[in-house]
């Protein structure tokens, strides 16, 4: 493939010798990859159905060896994997989320890193997934939906104006930063055409005021990882090392991506932390940084001729417990006074599990209107609820126009923020009657509602499922959840073993 002629110089200088490896690599490939999602389905039983090689980073991600399209297959409806670069795997996989945690993915869509962090969190704690785009946040809703996250929060803000609200505030942040995009070259080539030294330094500078504004929103004691997709030092150790020398006081040298942004004054103090060094990842480079700083070997660069995957940089860094830091307090919906006890919110909805929800939709500050008075529909809603085993915290629930959502869990105050979903979409409220939203289909396991049709993989309705068409099973009549192998699909509404398709019209199979 053709290379800029500067490009080339410059990946020359980086590789010496090793540079004729690079170029070669541009006629290889690796097949198809992907990452199981453990909110649904372990690896164990997706291995007895694919022949794969695990990827050596991510302990979810495997190289797949067949022939059949993954995109196609029912389980991927299902929501039981996400298709991914292999070395796209690795931020996610470096940063040490654990349940119950605060999570930011601050550049999220379209999603792949984002329901790897959900499915570190098991459901339990707040993850807000933003990206500054409201087109990319389409993508990332419907991937967040597909993989069953009940707990985040998807908004479309700019990193300052969140910084400006949670300082201190979460546990863990990724930045997976915009890019010149190097290490992507190998599998779209027109990014090649639009590379340039002026390119990447408008990146530079980007980005070193993106992670000043994420590193902001780190508790003390809290963890930032930091990746692009691209080789040049410029867009990595070097914007790295500006935060590392911007938070403990040394003095900065003025680079390519022009003045860096000034500190900010709960940002802390930093340090890189040393990531796992599997074959063929290499280390970072302070020969390639403006000061030298040695500890810039803790961060890992994938060239995609040394690894069977894309190009990627990843840094993990930890603020200091030892500075004093301003948190942000937790905050919870149910003190909003927009939240003020509704005829939703009286509604009884017991079970026996938790549920950790999907979405209010509140934007510029938009309060929640107040739900319909039917009796009618309340009843239906109890009478859906009734099969449906899960337990709902009355003050969690809201309600926009006619769209019923469950809050996460401690839920941080949102309003005045351009949120695009928050919990767990429950369905639509209409004058007599209440309709289960897809959202909520593909969050539950099948034991949690007590109406299913439970087909294979193999059986012919499947397919006529997912194409919108009516199929026939057992089952009682009223709403019905449609699985394959275990993995809800959508829904169904049976009448005497005729089940009319109900599965929303932007997930059917083409």
């Amino acid at each position: 493939m053709h290379l800029p002629e500067e490009f080339e110089q410059k990946m020359r200088r980086l590789l010496g010798e090793d540079y004729d490896r690079y170029a070669a690599s541009f006629s290889g490939s690796y097949g198809q990859t992907f990452r199981v999602n453990q909110l649904k389905i372990q690896p164990a039983e997706l291995l007895r159905r694919f022949a794969v090689t695990p990827v050596p980073w991510c302990s979810t991600g495997f190289y797949y060896r067949g022939e059949e399209r993954l995109s196609l297959h029912p389980l991927y409806y299902g929501g039981a994997y996400y298709i991914q670069e292999p070395c796209a795997m690795a931020p996610a996989s470096f940063l040490p989320v654990k349940p119950g945690d605060k999570v930011l993915d601050l550049c999220a869509a379209p999603g792949g890193k984002t329901t790897a962090l959900a499915a570190k969190m098991k459901g339990e704690g707040v993850l807000i997934a933003n990206d500054i785009s409201i087109s990319r946040c389409k993508a990332l809703l419907k991937n967040m939906e597909l993989a069953g996250v009940r707990n985040a929060v998807i908004t479309c803000e700019s990193p300052e104006r969140l910084a400006d609200r949670f300082s201190g505030y979460f546990d863990c942040v990724l930045v997976d930063a915009p890019c010149s995009g190097e290490g992507m070259f190998r599998k779209e080539p027109s990014m090649a055409a639009d590379w340039s030294p002026e390119e990447v330094a408008r990146y530079s500078g980007l980005q070193k005021e993106i992670l000043a504004q994420a590193a902001s929103m780190v508790r003390p004691g809290g963890h930032l990882v930091y990746s692009t997709c691209t080789y040049s030092p410029e867009e990595n150790e070097q914007v790295v090392e500006t935060l590392l020398a911007r938070t403990d006081g040394a003095a900065v040298t003025e680079g390519q991506g022009g003045k860096e942004p000034m500190a900010s004054q709960t940002e802390g103090c930093f340090h890189l932390e040393p990531l796992p060094l599997y074959p063929g990842v290499d280390i970072g480079h302070p020969e390639w940084s403006m000061s030298g700083d040695e500890s810039l070997t803790c961060c890992r660069r994938f060239w995609n001729h040394r690894v069977d995957g894309e190009g990627q940089f990843a840094a993990l860094l930890r603020k200091e417990d030892r500075i004093e830091g301003v948190c942000a307090p937790e905050t919870s919906m149910e003190g909003d006074p927009e939240n003020t006890e509704t005829a939703d919110s009286r509604l009884a909805v017991t079970g026996r599990k938790k549920n950790r929800g999907k979405n209010s939709r509140r934007r510029g500050g938009r309060s929640a209107e107040r739900p319909d008075s039917s009796e009618e529909m309340i009843k239906e809603m109890k009478h859906f609820f009734a099969d449906c085993h899960l337990e709902i915290p009355q003050e969690r629930l809201q309600r926009l126009e006619e769209r019923l959502f469950l809050l996460p869990e401690h839920c941080p105050d949102m309003r005045g923020l351009r949120v695009v979903r928050s919990g767990l979409y429950l369905g639509d409220c209409k004058k007599k009657r209440f309709e289960p939203g897809q959202a909520l289909a593909m969050a539950l396991c099948p034991e949690e509602y007590a109406n299913c049709l439970s087909l294979s993989a193999d059986d012919v309705r499947v397919e006529k499922y997912l194409r919108g068409e009516t199929i026939e099973g057992d089952g009682k009549d009223g709403w019905i959840l449609i699985c394959v192998e275990g993995l809800p699909l959508g829904w169904g509404k049976c009448s005497r073993g005729i089940i009319k398709n109900k599965i929303a019209p932007g997930w059917r199979k083409q």
